[in-house]
Order: structure tokens, then sequence, then C-alpha cells
């Protein structure tokens, strides 16, 4: 199996659309359209992930800051959770950029399964847990802080420097005031 990383191709936005509405809680996610279409440039760079025969099977989307490169939101399809699609994609990011690889991840929870499962996957391509007590602010007013973790590649960046530029740049802090 090979995947790409693709820029998005208009065929597929209706699909990636419903994939990233069914795979996050609104807590953990921004409107679609600034994903879709960013108005300054400055925002989340979506990239389709595609299989061999160019099918959509997912979508990363990533921020470029000068000490790492964010994940902010990483999907593939149900259906092809477990063939391998997703590890080949995080590995093929990872492999593309020259800077550490940061993403949140929600905290362990024996009653939640898949937090678990995740904080492992993400361990199988090199990410590790940085010791730091993350808080995710609020995406928009009305909805909550989330607590989570934040993993990187080798070599971290100061997670404190991490969090500061996320709540700045991505989650624009202090906006609602």
């Amino acid at each position: 199996m090979s995947v790409t990383l693709i820029s998005p191709l208009p065929e597929y936005m209706e699909r990636a659309s419903r994939l990233y509405l069914e795979s996050f809680p609104p807590e953990e996610r921004r409107p679609w359209e600034q994903i879709a279409s960013p108005c300054d440039g400055a925002g989340p760079q979506l990239r389709m992930i595609a299989d061999s025969a160019g099918e959509f099977a997912g979508l990363i989307t990533t921020w470029r800051f000068p000490a790492f490169v964010y994940v902010e939101h990483f999907a593939i399809e149900p259906s092809r959770r477990g063939t391998g699609i997703g590890g080949e994609a995080i590995s093929l990011l990872i492999s593309r950029e020259r800077l550490p690889v940061v993403l949140e991840v929600e905290r362990p929870d024996a009653q939640i399964p898949t937090t678990e499962r995740r904080i492992r996957f993400y361990a199988r391509y090199g990410f590790k847990i940085l010791p730091f007590n993350y808080i995710q602010p609020p995406y928009a007013p009305g909805l909550p802080e989330v607590p989570l973790m934040l993993m990187s590649t080798a070599p971290a960046p100061d997670p404190a420097e991490i969090s500061r530029t996320l709540h700045r740049e991505v989650y624009g802090a202090g906006r609602f005031n």
C-alpha cells in the first residue's frame, strides 16, 4: 500500500467535510470553512490522504511555525482504519518535515480505550508525550477548554513555548474577551 498527501481536490471536499465533522467533537474542531478556505493563507493547511489508486482515504491539517509543525487534525475514513493507511500517512508527513512534528492527544482514560490506543499509535511513529500540563483553549465562545497532552517527534521543542504558540496562533486565545 502506498499513500500520498495531496492538495485538496474539489471532488473530495464533501467527503473530507463529513469525515472531519464525524471524527471530532465540537470542542475539538474549528468551523470547516476555515479549513477548506483559509482567508489569509496563514491558517491551517489541508492535505488529503489518497491511497495508491488516488482515492480519498483521509485528511490532515497542519500549521507551520519556526520551531515545529503542528498537526491540528488527522482522520482516516472509518472503513480504512486498521489498514495501515494512517501509519503510512503520518510517516510520510514526518519524513517530509525538517522540523519536529507536534500534535495534541486526549489524556489516557481507561473508560475510553481509544485514548490509549491513539497514544500508542503515535508512539509507534516516534512521538513522545511532553511533560507539560496542557489545556486546549476553546475554539469558539460557549465551548469548553479541553485537557489534552502534547506529543512531539524529536527533538522536542520547549512545551511551554509550543503551548504559547498554539494558544496565540491556532486558537487565538483571548479573542473572546
